[in-house]
């Protein structure tokens, strides 16, 4: 059967799915599938069986790279860790057990600034397998994971982690990963479906208005899961107006300043945001670009003293208190 050799540019892309944070009989087969499509000349995938499959796409990396299956440690490191992260799955282990060097993926990428986390941990553990914890905390490479935080959307997967670190709590260091679930209403799908595979603990995040997904979540809600609901509001409301008042002022500082008279105590911050966006012709409110230059303010200009008389503060203190359960 005749067999093409992987292109180098797909090798970083290679790596980053087969390394992403989900079971491996669903990352492994996807690049498996995809491999056998680009680089097999009979690339009908559904007509093999998986043993098959998998010979094949251990054929296409050896021809790649001119070299035999040899990264036992490091395929030993990825069973234990999806024995640690998922529920036991057979196909899991048999793509995991497969004769595919992971290492000469490693070996060719570069780590530059827009490489994916998952792919500069990986290979900062190939090169120092001994002590992945150690490396996680000295490095901030947010893997090993160790807790979920879950929650609604954008604003919440951009804030959480710079305001969190405010107080402390570095997700990178500690491997926490905010998974955000695209919506209210997607939270309770995505609790459900990921709690039947995923065995790590979940902090969950709602807004106030979500009372009904709430009952939803905690009709099946884990002993190790925990769950907040957001008392002030929608998670915007979390945040002070003298803190929206200076990092609008900075990310806008060559047009009209606003006041904090314009933030009006009747509204939400988001109704507030988008009046003020209006009113000193900023251009149309988009949550999700306002929620990425705002974390880039908190990031460099901003103090957990902004967030004193927040309700933020006893959200940390939740998931704080998770955390030496944890441990």
């Amino acid at each position: 059967m005749k067999i093409k050799k992987i292109p180098e540019k797909y090798f970083l892309t290679i790596l980053d799915r087969l390394t992403r944070f989900e079971p491996a009989y669903i990352r492994y087969q996807r690049v498996f599938n995809d491999i056998i499509n680009k680089f097999s000349f009979d690339n009908k995938v559904s007509a093999y069986c998986l043993n098959d499959k998998i010979k094949l796409v251990e054929d296409i990396f050896q021809y790649t790279f001119e070299s035999d299956y040899s990264d036992h440690s490091l395929t030993e490191f990825l069973v234990n860790l999806e024995d640690k992260y998922f529920i036991s799955n057979e196909l899991s282990y048999q793509y995991l057990s497969s004769r595919v060097n992971i290492s000469d993926l490693i070996n060719s990428t570069v780590i530059t600034s827009s490489t994916p986390q998952n792919v500069i941990w990986i290979k900062e553990i190939y090169n120092n397998l001994s002590d992945c914890y150690r490396l996680r905390s000295e490095k901030s490479l947010l893997y090993p994971v160790e807790k979920i935080i879950l929650c609604e959307g954008q604003t919440e997967e951009f804030l959480l982690e710079p305001i969190f670190g405010l107080f402390g709590l570095d997700f990178k260091k500690l491997g926490f990963k905010v998974i955000q679930a695209g919506g209210k209403n997607q939270v309770a799908r995505k609790y459900y479906s990921m709690s039947e595979y995923v065995k790590l603990p979940f902090f969950i995040l709602l807004d106030k208005d979500a009372l009904k997904i709430k009952e939803l979540i905690q009709s099946k809600l884990r002993k190790l899961d925990s769950l907040y609901l957001i008392n002030s509001g929608e998670f915007e409301d979390l945040l002070p107006s003298n803190l929206l008042l200076e990092a609008i002022n900075y990310i806008h500082k060559n047009e009209l300043n606003c006041s904090l008279s314009d933030f009006d105590e009747k509204y939400s911050k988001v109704h507030c945001l988008d009046l003020i966006y209006k009113k000193y012709g900023f251009g149309e409110y988009k949550k999700a670009e306002f929620s990425r230059n705002l974390a880039e303010f908190i990031l460099n200009f901003a103090n957990k003293k902004h967030f004193d008389n927040s309700e933020i503060v006893a959200i940390i203190s939740e998931l704080s208190s998770t955390l030496s359960l944890q441990h």
